[in-house]
């Protein structure tokens, strides 16, 4: 970006955007409201209806669209691999549109529930869901994919299905791509755009490789050369070296002795995936929120408050959907921060 008018636009929506934000506190507070207040501050009792199933999809589907919408409004300056970068983030949810038709053919659902589970996208995200929706298998199904700007994702996807037939495979193979991509798009930036953005996103690459590669591993007990396969190329401390001198381990905690320290700054290195979760994801927002007030590249302010936005808005759904269901309020309480009752 160089613009000064652009920057100064972006500058100046952040900082209006950026009072959207809740604090990790005010989650917890909202947690704990009763059910009709917390109806009423998060915008659920605007939703009417009797059937909760369906008042839920449409409160996620609106918060998703506030989402949306924001980012739309920070797209308007920008032009180039600015813009291309900032739609590929943007397409994750049309991901989640891919992996839910995908699901949907394998367990050969009616196109009416696989319809239902699908996001209602803006204009420039624009899959044609009927004509996917309509295909008779998943290859067919990619193959449709490979006529679209999806074409990188679906060729891997396909292939990787055709080798092994495995959902949990194909599922991971799509996010495999998506990040990729994303790293191509960073990757033609310029500086200072470039080096900024690399390094949030090597962040989010750093903890969903070594989440992921743990739970495939030590959970799921795949060997270590297929989950390394599966590894995304672009995270900022875990390279494939680093992956493959963890996975060697012959149990979860070797593996987890071995990770390198500066993932986890001074902190003590948690003995559980879901803390080791709970902690790289603090961890990025902690970090997020200093490039959203401090960076030089107001394209990487914008992305940090995507990514900060995007977590309150599937924190709020988990709240409410939580207490809807009447989740114990500790349950609740240790889903949210897993690390507080570790520390207890």
């Amino acid at each position: 970006m160089s613009r000064i008018a652009d920057q100064a636009y972006l500058r100046t929506r952040l900082a209006i955007m950026s009072t959207n934000l809740l604090s990790p506190e005010q989650l917890i507070d909202l947690s704990q409201l009763p059910l009709d207040e917390l109806s009423t501050r998060s915008g659920f009792d605007v939703i009417k209806g009797n059937n909760v199933a369906q008042r839920l999809a449409t409160f996620e589907r609106a918060l998703m669209q506030t989402w949306l919408d924001e980012l739309s409004a920070l797209l308007r300056p920008l032009k180039g691999p600015a813009r291309r970068l900032l739609t590929q983030w943007a397409s994750r949810y049309e991901l989640l549109n891919i992996k839910a038709l995908v699901r949907g053919k394998i367990g050969q659902l009616p196109n009416e529930e696989i319809e239902r589970s699908l996001f209602q996208l803006p204009g420039f995200l624009s899959l044609n869901h009927d004509e996917l929706l309509n295909t008779d298998s998943v290859p067919e199904l990619l193959r449709h994919l490979q006529k679209t700007r999806y074409n990188r994702i679906a060729t891997q996807a396909l292939r990787r299905y055709e080798e092994r037939p495995d959902p949990f495979l194909l599922d991971a193979t799509l996010d495999q791509q998506f990040y990729s991509e994303l790293i191509d798009r960073a990757r033609q930036l310029e500086s200072p755009d470039r080096d900024e953005t690399l390094d949030l996103i090597g962040r989010i690459v750093d903890r969903h490789n070594l989440v992921w590669s743990l739970r495939y591993r030590y959970n799921y007990e795949l060997q270590a050369s297929e989950v390394l396969y599966l590894a995304i190329d672009g995270g900022r401390i875990l390279n494939r070296q680093e992956l493959q001198h963890i996975l060697q381990a012959d149990t979860l905690d070797e593996a987890i002795s071995v990770l390198p320290a500066s993932l986890f700054g001074d902190k003590a290195v948690p003995k559980q995936i879901l803390l080791i979760e709970a902690m790289l994801r603090r961890n990025l927002h902690d970090r997020a929120r200093g490039l959203m007030r401090r960076s030089p590249s107001a394209l990487t302010s914008v992305l940090a408050y995507l990514v900060l936005r995007f977590g309150d808005i599937n924190t709020l759904y988990a709240i409410v959907h939580a207490r809807i269901y009447g989740i114990d309020d500790a349950v609740l309480s240790d889903a949210l921060d897993p690390l507080h009752r570790e520390a207890a």
